[in-house]
């Protein structure tokens, strides 16, 4: 009888790392949905900037004027900072989730023993 009153309390422990397990799972599988739509994001806007600079005349403009740059030039800087700034972005929010599942794996090791 005493081996099912100390199995009881870790059968629930267990039951209940499962649980808290499985919504993390869930919650990680939403979050890298999220980073890697940035990720696309990033690199659309990345490659429409080097398009726009190259073939739409941004370069050629930007190397012969002065100062007052039109869309031609404005466009395609604007496009490249948003993309680096997204790429910044998912690169922070994929290195949490990557300490995130680093603590989850130590805590489930925990737990087995």
């Amino acid at each position: 009888m005493p081996a099912d009153a100390d199995s009881a309390p870790t059968s629930a422990a267990r039951e209940r790392l499962e649980t808290l397990l499985a919504a993390e799972m869930l919650k990680a599988r939403n979050e890298m949905r999220v980073i890697r739509a940035i990720w696309l994001f990033s690199g659309l806007a990345l490659v429409i900037a080097i398009l726009l600079w190259t073939l739409a005349g941004g370069r050629e403009q930007f190397t012969t004027r002065d100062s007052g740059y039109d869309a031609t030039v404005l466009l395609p800087g604007w496009l490249a900072l948003a993309g680096l700034l997204a790429a910044g972005t998912a690169t922070v929010l994929f290195m949490i989730r990557l300490m995130r599942a680093t603590l989850g794996n130590i805590e489930q090791r925990q737990a087995r023993k």
